[in-house]
């Protein structure tokens, strides 16, 4: 990979995070000459962040990802970067990850690139969600594929983006704050005929959730109440995008309802469960943008 050196990227959002973790993975990016950006939603600066070897850019608190992300690409735009890659602060990537995205990248004209997902308590792949343009979803593995195969939309996190992308189809979405700003932003990239290419061989540690349950054979993650909020709420606004299909848009509120009225049955904190799932259809249905308002 020392060919490539300085040619890619990668942005690290963090908030209030492990710092040993993410300095792990600022390590293991560096070791494979990416140059690294940080930018931080916490609450407080980490001034140790401070005095280490790679850009931080504290924003003052939260956001949002989608704030995060923006800054971090418009700094990697004015260095003119060949590519852009994306990490949140629970990454973990193996010796050689970088190359296994960026040589397919290279080699064969591809504008994004995304790795397999694998998890990391119990090991299983998590399922890639094709999106169709009629709104019906794929799920889709890597398991017995060597070559490297196409989705619409991906998880944001260990996905690399040739630089024009940005320039074509415009940057992420922040007034969606948190969720759904990946799948939004991944459709807006289909609409332009752009796929995702994902890289068999190119494999990640992912954890989705601060927890999770079954329920009737369903794996259900569990996340704090605020983050359910912000499910509820941009569901409503994946309906007035004209790039999301509608039957994607009206999967996705029937699913937050379902999840929000299972995590409010078996969550020990109720109200606040309930007070988010109520506030999130409000303020979908009111078009309301941008960080939850204060109360």
């Amino acid at each position: 990979m020392n060919t490539k050196s300085c040619e890619i990227c990668a942005i690290i959002v963090t908030y209030n995070p492990s710092f040993d973790r993410v300095l792990s993975l600022i390590n293991d990016l560096q070791y494979q000459c990416c140059e690294v950006i940080v930018v931080d939603n916490s609450t407080s600066k980490i001034d140790l962040f401070d005095k280490q070897d790679f850009t931080y850019i504290w924003l003052g608190g939260n956001k949002g990802i989608a704030t995060a992300q923006n800054i971090g690409i418009k700094a990697c735009l004015d260095k003119n970067f060949k590519a852009i890659i994306f990490f949140d602060q629970d990454s973990k990537i193996d010796d050689g990850f970088i190359s296994s995205l960026y040589q397919p990248m290279l080699d064969n004209d591809f504008k994004i690139c995304a790795p397999t997902f694998f998890d990391e308590k119990k090991g299983f792949e998590y399922a890639i969600t094709n999106v169709k343009k009629n709104g019906t979803r794929i799920k889709l593995f890597s398991e017995g594929k060597n070559e490297p195969f196409t989705s619409s939309v991906v998880i944001s996190s260990g996905t690399i983006v040739r630089p024009e992308v940005f320039n074509l189809v415009g940057l992420m979405d922040d007034g969606l704050f948190i969720d759904y700003v990946d799948t939004e932003w991944c459709l807006r990239c289909f609409s332009e005929n752009i796929l995702v290419h994902i890289i068999p061989q190119a494999k990640m540690i992912h954890s989705i959730g601060d927890n999770s349950f079954n329920v009737f054979g369903f794996c259900v993650p569990v996340h704090s109440a605020v983050r359910r909020y912000y499910r509820v709420r941009n569901s409503f606004h994946l309906l007035r995008y004209k790039h999301v299909p509608k039957l994607l848009a009206f999967r996705e509120i029937i699913f937050c309802f379902v999840h929000s009225l299972i995590l409010i049955f078996k969550q020990k904190n109720k109200k606040e469960y309930l007070y988010s799932f109520l506030s999130g259809i409000r303020d979908g249905i009111l078009n309301v943008r941008g960080e939850k308002p204060k109360p």
